[in-house]
């Protein structure tokens, strides 16, 4: 696993399906098998007659997914390792810099 890879988590034991979410967190931590949790934003599935929000980067495709996804930069997750199901794509370069700069908006850091 990488930073900006696109991944689906479980929200809970009984969830199978997961939700999609972008990994922030560094490559080091990603590959450090004693650090359990990882921080990353969380998308849901975009309905068609809803309009992203401020805080919101819309993922397509190009990022690995099969439909349009809202994820929203304004909260950080903290997931768990064992709650990846799988890794379905990475982040392109446009949308990287995207999620950067709304994160650092939604947090007021610069």
């Amino acid at each position: 696993m990488h930073r900006w890879d696109v991944v689906f988590v479980k929200a809970d034991e009984k969830d199978e399906v997961g939700h999609p979410a972008v990994l922030l967190s560094s490559d080091d931590i990603l590959a450090d098998h004693r650090q359990l949790r990882l921080n990353a934003v969380v998308g849901t599935k975009k309905p068609p007659a809803v309009k992203p929000r401020d805080h919101h980067v819309i993922l397509n495709g190009a990022d690995g997914l099969e439909f349009l996804t809202l994820v929203d930069c304004s909260l950080i997750y903290l997931v768990r390792k064992s709650s990846i199901i799988r890794q379905v794509g990475s982040v392109t370069v446009y949308r990287r810099q995207e999620i950067q700069r709304k994160i650092r908006a939604c947090l007021g850091l610069g």
